[in-house]
């Protein structure tokens, strides 16, 4: 399941993976009647080690994905707030409280302290002022997925029954089975985070709950499995235990894991195209037909190491290009969308400042620009060629429009660059203008 939908979120589907075992082990850590009633004497660890692996997941989650990190700690919060009160309710005290806190805590300083290894330098500028969490606009994206509530246990495909049969089994166990609280706690959290992204809308923004599609029918398969084994023991009791039986439930699994499985195909078809459609960075096209501009991308690289003298971290490219940053990794001075760049790059004043430098007369005007520029400047442009101009294809947010961005071209008159202050190389429909 993760594989055919978690795909292309290649970095999410880890953590869609993982996401019903950690719930199931941050349940078991902060809901613990037995240790309650004085019965939790086994050779266990007292529940702290379900703290660790939750904290190691959530830690885990905010270094790879932080809207999946949100989700999950909102989970396992909402999983404190139950437990807390099944507590009190059982024990009568609000002292009940305390014990469920600290583990709380716990998981909450193991996730931090794994997330400052990604989030530090951010939150420095952040603290000092020099960032702001509104100086980006990744939560600005509402596609028509995104203004409905997912129900994937009422289509009517093999996934849609395999969730439907999960959702029952929730339902059914809820009161009896830990797994099926810690799953459908899990559930309760994902749509409830759908509402208050409907509700954000309000507000001029999303949470972007179309995101969790994917980890909301992880958690439902998940339920499937557990429903289709429980009920398939029960029919098996009820029809007094027939010999075939067993080998009829096993056939019947086996045949929708293929079914499944050979559908995948169709529900990537999108992608599968694009694999095969697409220029890889050594020129070339799975299908073998004629590759795109992306073939001139080790020329460019080349002229880049060799005009520059520095190496490819050490240096500052701008272009629209953005699919050749990705394949060499020099510093881009500005991202493809405002969704997708770093709080700290100001994407709006940058746009702006390029869009300036475009109105300039005289090499000299925007070399003094350049120099003065309050970012670190381009050590080379990267154009596509119009004419007698370079351009450049920009993009502005225009939520809560779908899609969310509206492409703008930026053109540099060819008086702007001469031999004086650029070497300039025209390669195939680039122009690259690395300053001297």
């Amino acid at each position: 399941m993760t594989l055919a939908y978690g795909a292309p979120e290649a970095y999410s589907a880890v953590l869609t993976l993982l996401l019903g075992p950690a719930l199931v082990l941050a349940w078991g850590a902060l809901h613990r009647p037995a240790a309650a009633e004085g019965d939790d004497s086994g050779p266990t660890a007292g529940g702290w080690g379900a703290v660790l692996g939750t904290g190691l997941f959530l830690g885990l989650g905010a270094t790879f994905y932080s809207l999946y990190f949100g989700v999950a700690v909102f989970a396992v919060c909402l999983m404190a707030l139950i437990a807390a009160a099944l507590a009190v309710r059982a024990q009568h005290t609000w002292r009940a409280v305390w014990p469920i806190l600290v583990r709380l805590i716990g998981m909450g300083v193991l996730a931090g302290v794994l997330a400052l290894a990604v989030w530090t330098p951010f939150l420095l500028k952040f603290l000092s002022g020099k960032a702001s969490l509104g100086s980006g606009s990744a939560f600005h994206y509402l596609p028509e997925s995104g203004s409905r509530l997912p129900l994937p246990m009422t289509d009517f495909d093999l996934l849609g029954v395999f969730c439907l049969v999960g959702t029952i089994w929730l339902v059914l166990r809820a009161g009896s089975s830990r797994r099926a609280q810690a799953l459908g706690i899990g559930v309760v959290a994902i749509y409830l985070w759908c509402l208050l992204s409907m509700a954000a809308t309000a507000a001029g923004t999303t949470l972007l709950s179309f995101r969790l599609e994917s980890p909301l029918r992880a958690l439902l398969a998940a339920a499937g499995v557990f429903g289709f084994a429980e009920g398939a023991r029960a029919v098996y009791q009820a029809l007094n235990e027939p010999s075939r039986f067993r080998i009829a439930a096993a056939a019947v699994a086996l045949a929708g894991a293929i079914g499944f499985s050979q559908g995948i195909p169709t529900v990537l078809a999108t992608e599968i195209t694009t694999a095969y459609t697409d220029t890889d960075g050594n020129g070339d096209r799975a299908d073998k037909r004629a590759p795109s501009a992306v073939s001139y991308y080790r020329e460019i690289d080349a002229k880049l190491l060799e005009q520059t003298g520095r190496p490819r971290d050490g240096s500052v490219v701008l272009t629209a290009d953005t699919s050749f940053l990705a394949i060499y990794p020099y510093y881009g001075f500005q991202a493809l969308t405002s969704h997708y760049a770093n709080p700290l790059a100001d994407f709006a004043a940058r746009t702006a400042e390029i869009q300036r430098w475009s109105t300039l007369k005289t090499p000299q005007e925007l070399t003094d620009a350049l120099e003065h520029c309050r970012w670190r400047a381009p050590d080379a442009f990267l154009f596509r060629r119009s004419g007698d101009d370079y351009t450049l294809r920009l993009s502005q947010d225009v939520y809560p429009n779908d899609p969310n961005v509206k492409r703008i071209t930026v053109t540099f008159p060819k008086a702007l660059f001469d031999a004086g202050h650029y070497r300039i190389t025209d390669i195939g429909p680039f122009t690259l203008m690395v300053r001297v």
